[in-house]
């Protein structure tokens, strides 16, 4: 995602971002709390435009009109211990479809493939059982726990790829 599409997105410029992104956005997209996580990627992108690769990415299907099902990016570049943590969401009607996990995959083979990362971490609500499944399905281990300001309590879960 663009800041280009971001920015026509939060202006209510539906079309344009559609254009921009050559994808179909949902009717009911973005909510508030997405409105948040966009407004935050883009102040992001806009302090260093080498994080836009890492932050977010729409997960379109490859069908006529090319409808966007949700998102996934890392929360940014590696940090210092060499760590990218990722994060996503498939919209519901397209849950439990194999979509997020295909993602997850392939976001984390283009930051090892492009940029030797090999360390991965997700944080998971201890209540989304589906996204506690593909860690585990994934490899990751539980490393602990942390607060979000947002939303509450998470699990933290690592994984170290070759």
């Amino acid at each position: 995602m663009s800041p280009a599409f971001i920015e026509a997105l939060l202006e209510g410029r539906r079309s344009q971002a559609e254009a921009i992104a050559g994808l179909t956005l949902p009717q009911d997209w973005p909510d508030a709390r997405d409105e948040r996580f966009l407004r935050l990627r883009l102040a992001q992108m806009r302090e260093d435009a080498a994080t836009q690769p890492w932050l977010a990415r729409a997960l379109v299907l490859r069908e006529p009109g090319r409808p966007m099902i949700g998102h996934i990016g890392f929360h940014g570049p590696p940090d210092a211990r060499g760590f990218a943590e990722m994060g996503y969401t498939v919209f519901p009607p397209y849950r439990r479809s194999g979509y997020a996990l295909e993602a997850a995959r392939a976001m984390m083979d283009w930051a090892l493939r492009e940029h030797s990362v090999r360390l991965f971490r997700v944080s998971i609500s201890p209540a989304n059982e589906p996204s506690l499944r593909m860690a585990a399905m994934m490899g990751f281990r539980h490393t602990g726990e942390q607060i979000d300001e947002e939303d509450g309590l998470e699990l933290v879960f690592e994984l170290a790829r070759q």
